[in-house]
C-alpha cells in the first residue's frame, strides 16, 4: 500500500498539525507502510510540485487541510488519476473557523469546496465534534473519526510541592486561542503563588501586540511571561514538566495536540467545551468550562486554589485515560485497517 500524505504548509510554527502529521507519517513508516509526505511550502520555501508524476505510482492520498489552490491542485491531479482520496479538513469547518472571513468561505464552499468534499472518498474526522459539525453542514461523504495519536513518554510529571506554581499556555499565538481573555482573567484572579507562562509561534501579529500590551496595561510584568516559541523536543518536555497546570481556554478547537501532549506528561488541564475534551470532566483531569470571561476567571480561580495533590492527582488521570485511549501505536493501526477499508470499497 503506497500512500501520500499531502500538506499545504509543513514548518513548526504551524503548531499541533505539524506535529500530528509528522509524527504519523514516522509511525507509519515504522509500520513499513510506503509514506510519501508532500508539502507546498515550509518555512523556507514554497516547492513545484508535479503532482500528476508524484501521484502516479500511490493508491491512496491522504489530504490534510481545505481551502487553498494546492489542496484544489493536488485533489483533481488524484482524482484525474482515480486515485483513492481521504480528506482530513482539521478544524477547517468548525463554527468558529467558518466565521472567519465568511463571505470569502461561504463563496468559496458553494463554488469549489462543498464538490470536493462530496467527491472525495472518504473524510477523516479527528473528534465526534467534528463529525457533527460535518454533517451539520449537509455534508454526506462517508466520515471517519481517528484522534490524533501521542507518543506516550516514560517521563511524567512528580509531586513536587512548590511555593510557587506555575501556569503553562504553550500554543500559536491567535484569537481564537482567547489568549486575551486568559490575561485578563489572570488579572482579575490575581494569586500570588502562581505565575503564567506563555509560549507559541504568533499567527497573527496585531493581536499579539494586543496582548502585551494588555500585560502592560495591567502591570503583569512579573505575573506573566511571554517567552519566544520553543520547538525543541527535549526543552519543551522540561518546559511542560516544570509546569503545574495547562490552559488552553480555546474559542476553536477540533482537537487540540497541545491539550494531548500535557497530559501525556500528566499535566491537567483548563479548557473550553469548544475543544472536544468534556471527557476530562468526567476522568477529574481537569476543569471545562463555556467560554466566557466571567466562566474562564472562575474556573482559574478554581485551578489556582487546588492543591498540589489535587493537581498531581488530576494530572496522572488525565495521562492514565491518554495511554488508554491515544497511545499512537494503537492510533497507527487505526489509521492503516481505515486506509484498507477505503482502498476496497
Amino acid at each position: 500500500m503506497k500512500v501520500a500524505l499531502s500538506i499545504h504548509h509543513h514548518s513548526p510554527s504551524y503548531g499541533g498539525p505539524y506535529t500530528v502529521i509528522s509524527e504519523t507519517a514516522y509511525y507509519m513508516y515504522k509500520k513499513n507502510l510506503n509514506i510519501n509526505l508532500l508539502m507546498a511550502e515550509n518555512q523556507y520555501t514554497t516547492f513545484k510540485r508535479n503532482y500528476n508524476a508524484i501521484l502516479k505510482s500511490i493508491d491512496l492520498l491522504h489530504c490534510f487541510g481545505i481551502w487553498t489552490p494546492d489542496h484544489i491542485k493536488v485533489f483533481y491531479s488524484a482524482k484525474k488519476l482515480k486515485k483513492k482520496i481521504i480528506i482530513s479538513p482539521l478544524g477547517s469547518l468548525e463554527p468558529w473557523a467558518m466565521l472567519q472571513k465568511k463571505y470569502k468561505k461561504k463563496l468559496a464552499w458553494f463554488i469549489y469546496q462543498k464538490k470536493i468534499l462530496e467527491d472525495c472518498d472518504h473524510i477523516h474526522a479527528t473528534s465526534d465534534d467534528e463529525k457533527k459539525h460535518l454533517i451539520d453542514l449537509n455534508v454526506t461523504t462517508p466520515i471517519t473519526v481517528i484522534p490524533h495519536g501521542v507518543a506516550i513518554n516514560n517521563v511524567k510529571k512528580d509531586k513536587i510541592i512548590k511555593n510557587k506554581k506555575k501556569a503553562l499556555f504553550f500554543s500559536r499565538i491567535h484569537e481564537k486561542k482567547g489568549l486575551l481573555e486568559l490575561v485578563e482573567s489572570w488579572s482579575l484572579v490575581n494569586n500570588p503563588n502562581w505565575i503564567l507562562e506563555i509560549y507559541g509561534p504568533v499567527s497573527d501579529t496585531a493581536y499579539f501586540n494586543k496582548v502585551k500590551q494588555k500585560i502592560s496595561k495591567l502591570n503583569l510584568a512579573e505575573n506573566i511571561k511571554i517567552f519566544k516559541p520553543q520547538f525543541d523536543k527535549k526543552k519543551k518536555e522540561e518546559i511542560i514538566l516544570s509546569s503545574d497546570c495547562f490552559i488552553l481556554p480555546s474559542k476553536s478547537e477540533n482537537f487540540g495536540m497541545s491539550i494531548v501532549e500535557a497530559l501525556s506528561y500528566g499535566i491537567p488541564v483548563l479548557t473550553t467545551t469548544a475543544t472536544p475534551w468534556e471527557i476530562l470532566k468526567k476522568k477529574n483531569a481537569g476543569i471545562i468550562f463555556n467560554f466566557s470571561k466571567n466562566n474562564l476567571t472562575n474556573s482559574l480561580w478554581r485551578m489556582t486554589n487546588m492543591s498540589s495533590e489535587q493537581l498531581f492527582e488530576m494530572g496522572n488521570n488525565g495521562r492514565e485515560y491518554l495511554i488508554k485511549n491515544f497511545e499512537i501505536n494503537k492510533i497507527i493501526e487505526d489509521y492503516i485497517n481505515f486506509y484498507k477499508k477505503v482502498l476496497n470499497n
